[in-house]
């Protein structure tokens, strides 16, 4: 090539080129920065005048208003709520703008200005429903008749799904949370890989109680949409006797994917003193929770109805009531236990240490006769929400569905019985009878209780008791579900509550009381059953109704009821007694009833030593370690007498 000067490449024609490219780059440019305002968002937002006048003084909202409450500087409207900032006119200014998803019971989205013409804020005294839109009624606040659900800006309207695609161009943009969302999008959570692993009533490891993907995405590494696909829904329909078609698959999916989370899930918090636009960078509790968005979202349908768990406890729990765990009562948030994992946001530790609070007290345990055991087992007293749940045809949005859930058999189960875990740790369990109906293959009983993910990712079980014939929908299938408890910690259980007569082989025994609260299938009756575990096996005993059963019109009891023609079905094979040597236990006892006594004179005696900080302290922590491992605890007590 000849080498020369720039000038022996110049020409009028590349000059020509050269201004037309820079101005072009100029001219998108500049029309980006200009696009890239709210100035007309602000302008007619920030008239608290004109938007009352326009009837909705509840959008009434200025720059610094929004600033101050979500804690972003700068930021500017449609980066979060998308829309036209520059235009005018307002359909022009709304056209793709997101809005929170008002879901009715048909899986309609409403129309907000019909239902919710308040500011996004807490009302009510009913906690775990205080973010849903209410009526009043005879002088008390009520949630909306017609609203089943709240969801938040990031999910998609037409499967409910969280939809990466909308965070992308929202929270995740580029110079907000963009590698924050590149992590999320990896993490179980959003995956949602457990649930979606679920393909069929059989495969890949059994029925569950929230049944299977019914038109779900396939389980993935990476969160990519937030579609439908149906490849499950062809394989669950071999497995019926009856038609299952996608729009019956699409009907069940929807209210599937509200209970999974988004950003806005754990990070948005709308508050009375805080505001609408209110965003907490560590998630609370009661985020955990829902949020106050009723008992079929985040973990109160995981936790507080299926687990029969609680944290926060009160409303949140289900039957409410259920005390909150100790934890909580200290102001110490899920997020403070379940950390953060490697992947980065939202990749949630599912399990918790207990070490950095309570190291002597695991030290001392770890050396006990109970070493074989984990924390909640001593110390979850009962559990609640579903005690039984029934697969069979209802209405789902308004339209026949042969997979009706009738989960709402609600109560409370205590104590829980105690099983071991894949690696043969004692665990405490919420274990609960199931049927679904019109299932086509002959399907034999489990050989063993059956561990969900052998290798430990979770500690869930299920036990298929096999296909039965009734009166009507065909071959039902039966089996157990078997579902660690957790939470809520308080005081733990007496010796006498595992270790019942004999000693030599304890036969545990939960009752479960519950009343059928469904508006479909019947009107709400009460009854009950026995959970009985020993050397035997494990079986359901007692399954009764104590109260009479009025059938609903159209409705047959094999439809929500099959338990009725199976009460002495849901058997276990397997030896669940808990065993101790006579000798032993009673000496443990006698250690056990005198650290009782011993520990109450201390207890009052440290109490008048109130400000002596240091022996209350040292106390605190003897009783942490001589509770959690009995020998020589008593010459632990004797010592700290002396010392006194």
């Amino acid at each position: 090539m000849k080498i020369g000067t720039i000038s022996d490449y110049i020409n009028k024609k590349t000059v020509i080129i050269f201004v037309v490219q820079f101005l072009l780059v100029i001219t998108i440019l500049s029309y980006k920065a200009w696009k890239d305002t709210s100035v007309e968002c602000i302008r007619c937002h920030s008239d608290k005048e004109k938007m009352t006048k326009l009837g909705y003084p509840q959008f009434y909202m200025t720059q610094e208003m929004v600033e101050k409450q979500s804690n972003h500087p700068n930021v500017k409207c449609h980066e979060c709520h998308l829309g036209d900032g520059r235009a005018k006119e307002p359909d022009k200014a709304h056209k793709g703008m997101l809005a929170v998803l008002l879901i009715d019971d048909d899986g309609n989205v409403l129309k907000r200005k019909d239902v919710y013409p308040e500011p996004l804020l807490p009302s009510g005294n009913d906690m775990i429903r205080n973010m849903l839109p209410k009526v009043r009624y005879n002088g008390e606040l009520l949630p909306h008749p017609d609203v089943r659900n709240v969801l938040w800006h990031d999910r998609n309207p037409e499967t409910f799904n969280f939809d990466p695609d909308i965070a992308k161009k929202t929270c995740g943009k580029s110079g907000c949370h963009f590698e924050e969302l590149k992590q999320f999008k990896t993490t179980i959570m959003a995956t949602n890989f457990r649930q979606r692993t679920m393909r069929t009533w059989l495969e890949p490891y059994g029925p569950h109680n929230c049944g299977p993907s019914f038109a779900d995405l396939l389980p993935s590494e990476v969160l990519r949409s937030a579609g439908f696909q149906f490849k499950n829904t062809e394989d669950i329909r071999k497995e019926l006797n009856l038609p299952f078609s996608k729009e019956q698959a699409t009907a069940k999916q929807k209210f599937c994917n509200i209970c999974h989370a988004g950003c806005l899930d754990c990070h948005y918090e709308p508050d009375r003193k805080k505001g609408v636009h209110n965003f907490t960078n560590k998630p609370t509790s009661i985020s955990c929770a829902g949020y106050g968005r009723g008992t079929s979202i985040c973990h109160p349908g995981a936790m507080q109805s299926r687990r029969g768990e609680t944290y926060i406890g009160g409303d949140y729990s289900i039957p409410t009531g259920m005390n909150p765990d100790v934890h909580y009562k200290k102001n110490i948030h899920c997020v403070d236990c379940h950390t953060t994992g490697e992947k980065g946001m939202g990749d949630m530790q599912r399990k918790a240490s207990c070490q950095d609070c309570h190291i002597e007290i695991e030290e001392a345990h770890a050396k006990s006769i109970h070493k074989n055991m984990d924390c909640a087992t001593c110390h979850i007293s009962e559990l609640r929400g579903y005690q039984i749940t029934v697969w069979g045809p209802g209405l789902i949005a308004s339209k026949e569905n042969p997979f009706k859930k009738y989960s709402l058999y609600y109560g409370i189960q205590g104590p829980p019985i105690l099983l071991k875990d894949q690696k043969g740790k004692w665990m405490p369990v919420k274990i609960w009878p199931h049927s679904v109906g019109n299932i086509k293959p002959d399907v034999r009983p489990s050989e063993r209780i059956m561990f969900r993910w052998p290798n430990g990712e979770t500690r869930d079980a299920y036990y298929l008791v096999g296909t039965f014939n009734a009166h009507a929908n065909n071959k039902h299938l039966l089996w157990l579900e078997i579902q660690q408890a957790s939470h809520p910690y308080g005081k733990a259980r007496k010796c006498e509550s595992c270790h019942k007569k004999p000693i030599q082989n304890s036969q545990q025994i939960a009752v479960s009381t519950w009343e059928f609260m469904d508006n479909q299938g019947a009107e709400p009756f009460k009854g009950g059953h026995r959970i009985i575990a020993d050397k035997h096996g494990l079986r359901i005993m007692d399954m009764r109704n104590t109260t009479p059963i009025k059938l609903l019109e159209g409705y047959r009891l094999e439809d929500f009821a099959s338990w009725i023609f199976f009460k002495d079905k849901w058997q276990m094979s397997g030896d669940f007694s808990i065993k101790a040597k006579k000798e032993k236990y009673n000496r443990y006892l006698l250690i056990a009833n005198k650290l009782d006594n011993e520990l109450k004179i201390l207890d009052n005696y440290v109490k008048d030593k109130d400000k002596d900080k240091r022996i209350q302290k040292q106390f605190k922590e003897l009783k942490g370690v001589v509770l959690h491992n009995q020998d020589g605890a008593l010459e632990r007590i004797e010592k700290f007498k002396k010392e006194l």
